[in-house]
Order: structure tokens, then sequence, then C-alpha cells
């Protein structure tokens, strides 16, 4: 299906924790002390309000943020190898008991 390189891959995986534990975090405020809750979109300058404000519900960037996390997680699962050699993986060789 998708092949990537593990690098990419462990990439994905950090990336996709990384936002969860963001969002978790901003979600109870811890960020802005624990009243405030910090918005990306308002601290880049593109939205017109104040970047930490006292609002730490559940908001639109949480619901973007855990999408675009569950998205990398999914990719992260879905390029993962089909076929694994498991006999290579539990160290059973065959050769080993004809040899005997």
């Amino acid at each position: 299906m998708v092949e990537l390189g593990d690098t990419q891959r462990m990439g994905l995986l950090i990336g996709a924790a990384a936002i969860l534990i963001f969002v978790v975090v901003n979600m109870a405020g811890l960020l802005g002390g624990g009243d405030e809750k910090l918005f990306i979109i308002d601290l880049i300058g593109v939205g017109s309000m104040d970047a930490m404000r006292p609002d730490t519900g559940f908001s639109t960037q949480d619901i973007v943020g855990l999408l675009v996390a569950a998205a990398m997680g999914a990719l992260y699962f879905v390029s993962a190898e089909e076929e694994l050699d498991w006999e290579a993986l539990l160290g059973d060789d065959d050769d080993d008991d004809e040899e005997e």
C-alpha cells in the first residue's frame, strides 16, 4: 500500500504522540497556568483574538489536532510491512532439527 522508510514511520509515530500530548495538555489549560488555553491560529497572527484565552474547553483546534494525530497514526499502521519472516523473528530454524 504505502511504502515509507523506518525513519519516516517513526517520525509519524512521534509526531502523532506529540500532537496528542499537546492537545490534551492544552485542553486542561496547563500551558497557560491552569486557566488559559493557547490558540495556535491566533499565535501565528492569522486570527484576531488573543493567543492565550480563558477558554479551556473542547474547541475546533482540539478536534483538528485529534484528527491530525489519528491520521498520522493510521498512516503509521498502514505503512507497516505486510509479510514478516516469523521464523527469523522467533529464532525457529528447521535446519537445526534436520542436522541432528
